[in-house]
């Protein structure tokens, strides 16, 4: 009987002191737990519930339970997971990124947070769509030196912003080279708008320009996994074709004449530049019509690069949200302002050479001789002057603050919304610019030899209404998609 109670003690001491029994111990979840302090006592342990006395190991209970002589579990450091460990770990249990980033953003904040975002957006379309209007009222602006001022009081601005929050304008480590490439793209996507809108007509420059919310879009699902499902492709195929009835390219409409409408859809960007770079040349009475615009081949490729550099833009913004916006306001305002000083010194004396050119080509009378005439040597002096008249001041301050304003909307909307619904959500300002058109020029169809039709478009009002309906079914789309159910959809 002896052996027998010796051999059943073993057991118990091998029960207790096995090596699950003490995983189970060690873990930090189980600490406190009664589940932990049962698997101590092994079911195996009949010398204790039997009452069998031992001298050896009667005290096992006992030594194997939580004592206050053990050292305390309170100095233990739970280490939280970073948001990289679980955006891995979700990603075991079959949930995306997108999916962690909306819930992470709907645990921080209540919903409402990401609906006044979405106004902020639609509000910041509104004002390139002003912008734009406004800037075509006063043609005499040269569109470099407004450029290089918007881009000026832009770098002015983000200077107390950095003071006040105390941001370094190199930006955090290990996003540095994400907001040099953010700079340096804003210069190239500017370069690239330039070569498109001046070389190219603005029914074609409109409807490749406007393709950057489905280059977003499909960059976005790639990099961060952003849902597209079913209902996103409806909603992009309405605003296509929307934009289709609204800028009417040539291939599908070539007896329609080139509208105002058009030539302000051309301009629009992402940050609101002004880039009123369309200079509208006549065609010759002996040219025939379809030789009377060529397109240029770098304009065109300048035209289809320009909506890459834009997403890119997008993405790479998206992808600093951790970084203060003015950081990224200034990096935006650097390139912008590099492009401009060297479209206003390089760029622009190309232009006057054209003009002087061809100045010269024609006899000049003898009373245009007189002492009051302008040297012509002197006209790329006043090509690049500052602005005349309180006119000219008051808009070009007008067009810097709103581009500055969507500027500021949209670095701050990206870390809320997604890229992908952002774009589309800002593609509510060729509505905005048709209302715009509506009230400014009276449905005016087209500008022929000083005569303005008054005849409404109604291919424009359809095309108003998609793009509409693609932006409130943009808005709505959290009500209705439900990414855990209809995945598909």
């Amino acid at each position: 009987r002896g052996r027998k109670q010796s051999s059943l003690s073993s057991a118990s001491f091998r029960s207790a002191t096995s090596y699950a029994s003490f995983r189970s111990c060690k873990s930090i979840k189980s600490f406190g737990s009664r589940a932990s302090f049962k698997s101590v006592v092994s079911r195996d342990n009949v010398s204790v519930r039997t009452g069998i006395a031992n001298e050896g190991y009667q005290d096992n209970l006992s030594f194997y339970s939580f004592n206050d002589d053990l050292p305390s579990l309170a100095p233990v450091n739970v280490v939280t997971p970073t948001q990289r460990q679980r955006s891995v770990s979700n990603s075991n249990n079959g949930e995306t990124t997108s999916d962690f980033w909306d819930k992470e953003v709907g645990k921080d904040g209540p919903r409402t947070y990401k609906y006044l975002a979405y106004l902020a957006v639609i509000v910041a379309a509104s004002a390139v769509a002003g912008s734009t209007t406004v800037t075509s009222q006063v043609p005499s602006i040269s569109p470099w030196v407004l450029l290089v001022y918007r881009s000026l009081l832009q770098l002015v601005t983000s200077f107390p912003l950095l003071l006040g929050t105390r941001s370094n304008c190199l930006g955090p480590p290990g996003y540095r080279w994400r907001l040099y490439l953010t700079g340096l793209l804003t210069g190239f996507l500017l370069l690239a708008l330039y070569l498109a809108i001046s070389s190219l007509p603005p029914r074609i420059v409109a409807p490749i320009l406007m393709t950057t919310p489905v280059l977003t879009m499909l960059l976005s699902c790639v990099v961060f996994g952003e849902h597209t499902g079913l209902y996103r492709m409806l909603t992009t195929t309405l605003f296509l074709a929307g934009l289709v009835l609204l800028t009417r390219p040539p291939p599908l409409f070539p007896n329609d004449a080139t509208d105002q409408l058009q030539v302000d859809l051309a301009q629009y960007n992402l940050y609101g530049y002004p880039t009123h770079f369309y200079q509208p040349t006549p065609p010759s009475p002996d040219t025939p019509l379809p030789l009377a615009q060529p397109v240029d081949t770098l304009g065109l490729v300048a035209a289809l690069v320009a909506p890459f550099l834009a997403a890119f833009i997008v993405i790479l913004t998206r992808q600093c949200r951790e970084v203060h916006f003015s950081v990224l306001l200034f990096w935006s305002a650097l390139g912008s302002l590099l492009v401009g000083c060297i479209g206003l010194y390089t760029l622009r004396q190309e232009e006057d050479g054209h003009e002087r050119s061809r100045d010269g080509r024609e006899i000049p009378d003898q009373a245009s001789t007189g002492p009051d005439m302008v040297n012509p040597t002197n006209i790329h002096s006043l090509s690049n002057r500052m602005f005349e008249g309180p006119t000219e001041w008051l808009v070009a301050t007008l067009v810097a603050i709103l581009g500055i304003f969507v500027n500021v909307v949209i670095t701050k909307a990206l870390q809320m919304v997604p890229p992908g619904k952002l774009v589309l959500l800002k593609s509510s300002e060729l509505v905005a610019g048709y209302v715009l058109h509506l009230c400014v020029w009276g449905g005016a169809t087209s500008v022929s030899a000083g005569v303005l039709g008054q005849s409404l478009q109604w291919l424009d009002l359809g095309g108003a209404v998609c793009v509409g309906l693609a932006v409130v079914f943009t808005v709505v789309e959290d009500l209705i998609v439900d990414t855990k159910r209809w995945r598909w959809f």
